[in-house]
């Protein structure tokens, strides 16, 4: 049974500040309005993008917000005119929207749509979360930290029905940006040899779509060796800690002869940035820029290197069509080409929110989920 012309009353976990831990709090959901969908969340992961914009790095979103854009859950009701969901379906959230119908969303050169809201806000302007009185932004149009969300059906995915919903958020973010890395940005030829900086979730899986070109060495630099073992079972075959040698560059100089083909930055450390750079071969090495870092920020690289032919690129999603695209890497979950399960290392209830950003920020989490009451 829907409830799409009346509130839905539920928890949600509110950030009143800049800086501020998270509040959990009762908040009210509106219905849907024309193109848009209410969905009840079934995951949510917690992903570095939202400490950055907790820590006020999103510039564009006003406070109180709530956050959270890596996320799964079924449909609950649609609003007028939306004819690709029905309730019940399954699906996956896109921070990107795809409208099909603008320049940006029909070309081939971008996965950007001009529709896409850069401001906490709903297409018309307006948040469907409240709380005491007042209007609580939903930071991607999304706000996945709530029991029940509301956004425009172009951000979000229909997906297969058998897959878990418990571990699809990561299929929203974590998944994407890491894999398409390597298939769409780096396009990893057979035989080559990787390296990435970070070993977090993302970098997990950008070792998988190295793995899934034919890479010949796939090397992990990162300064936390407990995470080489399971970086070994995704496919990585060598690994660097950057506090254990003088210089990363010249390790991998060393290790791949003259420098690695494609080097992956999954962290969004400007050093690191450089570094990578530095260490892709000096005449075809690509290095693909994935982590985020403030506004403005800049990284050095010298131009001489990019005359013989070292190239650098950014990546926003892996550069995947997500609405589009997710579906089909879902399959590949379900057909147990890419190992989803293994990434996520804790499992934490709404309340316990603040518990998981801490256990990222420490490094004692892979990836940390929320996981939603489903029977509630």
């Amino acid at each position: 049974m829907t409830t799409v012309e009346t509130p839905i009353t539920c928890r949600a976990a509110v950030l009143w500040e800049i800086g501020k831990p998270y509040s959990i709090e009762t908040v009210e959901v509106a219905a849907p309005k024309k193109g848009e969908v209410r969905v009840k969340m079934a995951s949510v992961g917690i992903c570095h993008s939202d400490l950055h914009a907790q820590n006020g790095m999103a510039k564009k979103i006003p406070f109180p917000t709530i956050l959270g854009h890596e996320g799964a859950g079924f449909i609950e009701s649609v609003g007028e005119g939306v004819e690709r969901f029905k309730t019940g379906d399954l699906i996956v959230f896109t921070f990107i929207s795809y409208c099909r119908e603008c320049d940006w969303c029909m070309s081939s050169k971008t996965n950007a749509c001009r529709k896409t809201p850069k401001t906490g806000f709903q297409m018309d302007g307006t948040s469907r979360i409240s709380t005491k009185g007042k209007m609580i932004t939903q930071a991607n149009s999304l706000g996945l930290f709530s029991e029940y969300t509301v956004t425009s059906e172009y951000n979000v995915t229909k997906v297969n029905p058998s897959a878990d919903p418990n571990m699809l958020c990561l299929a929203g973010c974590c998944l994407p940006t890491g894999y398409g890395a390597v298939m769409n940005a780096g396009k990893v030829t057979p035989g080559s040899t990787c390296a990435i900086w970070g070993l977090g979730g993302v970098g997990m899986c950008v070792i998988m779509g190295c793995r899934d070109s034919g890479a010949s060495k796939i090397i992990g630099v990162d300064p936390n060796p407990k995470k080489f073992e399971l970086a070994k079972q995704f496919g990585a075959s060598d690994f660097v800690n950057p506090k254990e040698v003088k210089s990363v560059p010249e390790t991998l100089a060393q290790m791949c002869k003259d420098g690695v083909d494609y080097c992956f930055v999954s962290v969004g450390n400007l050093s690191a940035m450089e570094e990578a750079f530095n260490s892709s071969h000096p005449r075809w090495g690509k290095t693909v820029i994935i982590g985020l870092h403030d506004k403005g920020s800049k990284i050095r690289v010298g131009v001489w290197e990019l005359l013989y032919g070292r190239q650098i690129l950014g990546t926003m999603y892996g550069s995947y069509t997500a609405v589009r695209d997710v579906p089909y890497l879902v399959e590949k979950v379900l057909d147990g080409k890419i190992q989803l399960e293994k990434l996520i290392s804790h499992r934490l209830p709404l309340h316990q929110i603040n518990e998981g950003f801490d256990l990222m920020k420490t490094g004692e989490s892979l990836r940390a989920i929320i996981d939603f009451d489903l029977k509630a």
